[in-house]
């Protein structure tokens, strides 16, 4: 039976500045215009017309500030970047596009997992910072590898696409940790582990030796 192979596309951030509209963007400017109309207008004598030309426009820019509040509620993430290229990790190595290393070539591993598409980027416990600005779903691309070699430090955005691929991912790295190719401490970092779940996974590699003991007796 071959070993398991986890893949995954590539995420490469984009350099540019991102000129791109969003409800943050349309938030926080909406939230400038309204201090700085209001903190000059208080500094200014007007007439009545132009006194009610102002309101007018504040309670404007208030409209616009409350659509970006529900826009940023319901918008999905679009970072600045594009998907493209392929990321395998095995028992074997990793891959990234036609570039393979071994785990013997690979030092000072490390990972971070977050949110897959289209989960909430936010905790319900305190959904009140989704109106700070959105977006509110994730693109699911802050997930990363990095590690060093001889020559170079490799560092690896890639995009979890639902639920079952990131189990997919917590296999593999489990499966590196009982192969000894991985240390407990990166995995409970990078997976975020408590203490009752750190003993479970010590047990779970207890067994699996044991299992491939028993294959290699039998």
């Amino acid at each position: 039976m071959n070993d398991p192979i986890f893949k995954a596309k590539i995420f490469i951030t984009s350099n540019g500045i991102d000129w791109r509209i969003n409800s943050s963007k349309l938030m926080y400017g909406g939230y400038f215009l309204f201090l700085t109309i209001a903190i000059v207008v208080s500094q200014v004598n007007l007439s009545s017309n132009i006194d009610y030309s102002i309101r007018a426009l504040l309670i404007s820019i208030l409209g616009l500030i409350l659509y970006a509040a529900y826009w940023g509620s319901q918008e999905k993430e679009n970072k600045n970047g594009k998907l493209e290229g392929e990321l395998e990790i095995c028992v074997a190595g990793i891959r990234i596009n036609n570039t393979s290393y071994s785990w013997l070539e690979i030092d000072k591993f490390k990972f971070r997992i977050f949110q897959v598409v289209d989960e909430m980027l936010f905790s319900e416990i305190y959904p009140i910072a989704r109106y700070y600005g959105g977006p509110a779903y994730s693109q699911g691309v802050d997930n990363f590898i990095e590690f060093k070699t001889t020559d170079k430090k490799v560092k690896v955005f890639f995009q979890l696409e639902n639920p079952t691929h990131k189990v997919e991912f917590r296999r593999i790295v489990r499966l590196l940790f009982f192969n000894n190719l991985l240390d407990l401490s990166t995995i409970y970092l990078g997976l975020n582990l408590g203490y009752e779940a750190i003993q479970e996974l010590k047990k779970a590699k207890i067994k699996y030796l044991e299992d491939q003991q028993s294959k290699f007796s039998s």
